[in-house]
């Protein structure tokens, strides 16, 4: 049962990196005029709204297409981390750990706090409950 239930964590955290890659690749499309949809176009203008809103206050400026391939980049390490934490390898986990290192430097960057700091702590407890059920296997 403590498998299965590992195993369900992993997927979550699976789908959860594809919505993010699937999410950054279109805005980051969208602000390189690889795409135009209405809905994207407001989506990244909140964005730059919130990146200039904060422009003072960033240690490490980004701009939009910065941004959107830090969002990009999140989400391949979330999905690959996961594909590793299904196979239960080792190298799955760190890059789950340093998705969630990326994640929490926007935080500190940004000097926001905000619901999505929820986010990201259910995320830091489910890795925690996912290593406790699911552990890497050693390399044989």
């Amino acid at each position: 049962m403590k498998n299965k239930i590992g195993l369900l964590i992993a997927i979550l955290l699976l789908v959860y990196g594809i919505i993010r890659i699937g999410v950054g690749g279109a805005l980051l499309a969208q602000i390189l005029e690889i795409v135009n949809f209405s809905e994207l176009a407001e989506a990244t203008l909140e964005v730059k709204q919130f990146i200039e809103a904060r422009k003072n206050e960033q240690i490490i400026p980004f701009t939009l297409v910065g941004y959107f391939s830090y969002i990009l980049v999140m989400g391949i390490l979330l999905t690959i981390g996961a594909i590793g934490a299904i196979a239960r390898r080792k190298w799955g986990f760190i890059l789950l750990w340093i998705y969630l290192a990326n994640h929490a430097a926007l935080f500190i960057n940004f000097q926001e706090i905000n619901p999505k700091l929820i986010v990201l702590a259910a995320q830091v407890v489910l890795l925690l409950v996912l290593i406790y059920l699911r552990p890497s296997k050693p390399l044989n």
